[in-house]
Parts: C-alpha cells; sequence; structure tokens
C-alpha cells in the first residue's frame, strides 16, 4: 500500500504518482481547496519531480512540517506479487545534532499506524536528505550531491506585534493641564522615579507612562483600540518572587501614537492605612523595606515593565524600571532594624 497525497492533514505525506491511474508523469500537487500556503499550525516542504525544493508556510518553531516528495526522484522502485516494494526514508537533524529518520513515500509496514511527522520544537538549521532502498537490494540517496538540503526554523512571528513601542516616562507635579500633565511635566523612566512624601501629599499628577504606534490601529480615533491592542503592566517589589499583572489604561492619542498611562498613586505600598497596624515584624510587608541615608524615611522599591500584545517594553539596558516610595519611618522601624 503505497501513500496518498493528504496535504489538508496536519501529518507528514508524500506522493507515490507513478501508482495513481492516470498520473504516472505527475508531481506533487495541491488538492482541491487548499491554499500555497500552509495551515497556520503547519508547514509544508515540497521536493518537487523536477529536482525543485519549495516552502510553503512559515519555518517556525512550534509548528509541524509535512515533507511531500514526488515519486519520480525515487530510482528504486522494485514490485513484489504487483504491489510496491519500496520506500523512502528522509534523514533529518537540528543543528548537526543527532539523526533522526521517518518514512516519506513506498510501502508502509503499517498502514494503521499514525502518519508521521516532524515537530519544529527548536530554531535553527534543519538539514534533510533522502534514502531510497526496496526489497531486490537496490539503495540509492538524495542529498543534493552530498550538501544536504537546509531550511532555517526561525522564531515563530508576532502578527500583532505593535509596530514600537517606547518612550516610557512619567510625571510627579503639583501643576495641571486640561486635568492632566503639562507637555513638559514627562521625564525620562529610564533612570527611575522617587515618589515621596511630598509626592503623596500635594502632587496633582502622579503617572508612568508609554507610546505605542501600530499601523491601521493607532493612527486613527479607534473605537477597537481595547480589542486591538493588549496592554498590561508587570510588576513586583523588591523582595517579592512573582511579578502582578494588570492592564493599563488608554490615555489618548499623541499624534499617531497611542499614550497609555498608570497611576502611581494606585502602586503606592504606603498609602494609608498602610503602616497603622504594625506593631512587630510579623505585621511586616513581605517585601524589602529599607531606610534612606538620613534615616528619617522608610523604602521600598518597585522593579516595572510593559507588554503590548505580548511585545516587552524595558529600559535600554535591559532589566525593569524602578522606581522608590519612600514615607516617613513611623511604625516602620520594626521592618528595618537587620538593614
Amino acid at each position: 500500500m503505497s501513500y496518498a497525497i493528504r496535504l489538508g492533514s496536519l501529518v507528514l505525506a508524500a506522493v507515490v504518482g507513478s501508482f495513481v491511474a492516470g498520473c504516472g508523469s505527475a508531481d506533487v500537487v495541491a488538492e482541491a481547496g487548499e491554499s500555497e500556503s500552509a495551515a497556520s499550525s503547519e508547514a509544508t516542504v515540497v521536493f518537487h519531480a523536477n529536482w525543485t525544493t519549495e516552502v510553503r508556510g512559515k519555518l517556525e518553531r512550534g509548528r509541524r512540517l509535512k515533507v511531500l516528495y514526488a515519486s519520480q526522484r525515487a530510482k528504486c522502485q522494485g514490485t513484489a506479487y504487483g504491489q510496491p516494494a519500496w520506500s523512502v526514508i528522509a534523514h533529518y537533524r537540528w543543528n548537526g545534532g543527532a539523526v533522526r529518520t521517518v518514512q516519506v513515500a513506498g510501502l508502509r509496514s503499517d498502514p494503521s499506524a499514525p502518519e508521521p511527522g516532524i515537530d519544529l520544537d527548536q530554531t535553527g538549521r534543519l538539514e534533510m536528505w533522502f534514502q531510497n532502498n526496496d526489497r531486490w537490494g537496490c539503495n540509492e540517496y538524495d542529498s543534493a550531491f552530498g550538501q544536504n538540503y537546509v531550511f532555517d526554523v526561525k522564531e515563530p512571528t508576532n502578527e500583532a506585534a505593535p509596530g514600537w513601542v517606547g518612550n516610557a516616562s512619567y510625571a510627579i507635579e503639583r501643576q495641571t493641564c486640561n486635568g492632566g500633565p503639562c507637555a513638559g511635566s514627562w521625564k525620562s523612566l529610564e533612570g527611575g522615579f522617587l515618589y515621596e512624601t511630598w509626592a503623596r501629599q500635594r502632587a496633582a499628577v502622579r503617572q508612568a507612562g508609554f507610546e505605542v504606534w501600530k499601523q491601521g490601529v493607532t493612527d486613527r480615533d479607534n473605537d477597537q483600540l481595547w480589542q486591538q491592542l493588549d496592554v498590561q503592566v508587570h510588576r513586583r517589589y523588591v523582595g517579592e518572587a512573582n511579578f502582578t499583572t494588570a492592564y493599563v489604561s488608554f490615555d489618548g492619542r499623541w499624534g499617531n501614537n497611542a499614550h497609555y498611562a498608570l497611576d502611581l498613586r494606585a502602586l503606592d505600598p504606603f498609602n494609608y492605612p498602610a503602616g497603622t497596624n504594625i506593631r512587630t515584624a510579623a505585621d511586616c510587608p513581605a517585601y524589602r523595606l529599607t531606610r534612606d541615608a538620613s534615616g528619617q524615611y522608610v523604602e521600598a522599591e518597585i522593579e516595572l515593565y510593559f507588554t503590548v500584545n505580548g511585545t516587552e517594553l524595558r529600559p535600554t539596558n535591559g532589566g525593569t524600571f524602578r522606581g522608590r516610595y519612600q514615607d516617613y519611618l513611623g511604625n516602620y522601624a520594626v521592618c528595618t532594624q537587620q538593614q
């Protein structure tokens, strides 16, 4: 029993054209209804009868690979009892590593077994070559004259990714313009921020923000923006093991960009009534508290980074954006005695 072409499945497949009535010279073709590009969860590489190679779809990690191998390339095609007694085996390896094999054409020893496939579970150099033999001792190789067929498998692309995300900044000011920060109030978040007692008691604006651009999405008034951009902040106080995730609100259009803003007051660990019930070390928060250089204030440091449809915004040198929240030492003294 020979392989039949099955382009609609998520498996490795092969065409044995010479055993299909009226198609003795047929090359590998697609069945009706199949597009030239593979489905999103698969990719296809076609080894045509004219010795050309065609890639359909994207060779990306996480997909499943089909190999369509034209039977005309196989020189060993012996038969027995009127049935094909030959096979084509694909040998493949990742980045020069261990060689694995999978059958792509000819007689299947167990027709009821699931058809094999190659999971693209790595990135880098995928080499492939073929061995064709039959029952009568014929043995031939198809290896691009010993060079092997080489394919570059990449990390998957994020089609929803923004075209650009950046200009992380913050504004802690008493003065406002139209109810929000004035244009000159924003400072780069690269160097971190200090949120101290004046900010807590007197500032009218306490925000961190950044800009996002995606063609056709942010460059117009778009009431579907909230569905098209998944904007999140990931934060933790130094001393905590895990980040907490929350959505960031759309603040307005800045030219062709969408600006998103985060309320720093909502992240303030010293906001009243925090600290009022601290009496012993057992009452202290789990994150790290330290005293400032004067010894009169307590500080907690926060780490932040942002994501837009999975694309991260971090400082230029990597890591996380940082900020320091500061308050009067008061009841927190017991939490900093070991510092």
